[in-house]
């Protein structure tokens, strides 16, 4: 009788165990490492009714996860597009849901995925942050900053950039 205390603390301690490091693996740790990066949001340009933002996501995860959905502080709506090849034309189409592989990045640029972002309720200021949120389809957020810039600036960082690609 002297072995049941220990054997009911040893079964128990198993039991624990067991179900914790079960349970570590559907509690989404994967999916909180996704990361947001360059988050930026185009001023709305005189008597436009839309504006884009950018910004680069990583999945460094083994699965794949599917961004359902964004939000921009201050911004009534904002949808999910990408640019597309349809007989030699440009076509922008809303995308309801983008998958992101494991252990990769999407990147939303011009001519790519990006974000239209509408119904501004105050006016974007380069230079502001404005508090994005993307949802996922398992639940998660990710909470970042998108920073405010002018189309001057974006037009300038994506010539930068282009040069930086010429030189390799």
């Amino acid at each position: 009788m002297k072995l049941w205390p220990a054997f009911s603390f040893l079964t128990a301690s198993l039991f624990f165990s067991t179900f914790s490091s079960a349970h570590s693996g559907h509690d989404h740790s994967d999916v909180a490492e996704i990361t947001v990066s360059n988050a930026q949001v185009r001023e709305f340009l005189p008597a436009s009714k839309a504006s884009v933002a950018y910004l680069t996501i990583t999945n460094p995860s083994e699965q794949a996860t599917v961004l359902t959905k964004a939000e921009l502080d201050g911004l009534g709506r904002v949808e999910i597009h990408q640019h597309t090849h349809v007989d030699g034309m440009m076509k922008m189409e809303q995308v309801l849901s983008l998958k992101i592989d494991g252990h990769s990045s999407v990147e939303f640029k011009p001519g790519g995925y990006h974000l239209m972002v509408f119904e501004p309720e105050d006016q974007l200021k380069a230079g502001q942050e404005r508090k994005l949120t993307l949802y996922f389809n398992d639940g998660n957020r990710v909470f970042t900053q998108a920073k405010v810039v002018s189309l001057q600036e974006m037009s300038e960082q994506a010539s930068q950039k282009s040069k930086e690609h010429s030189h390799h």
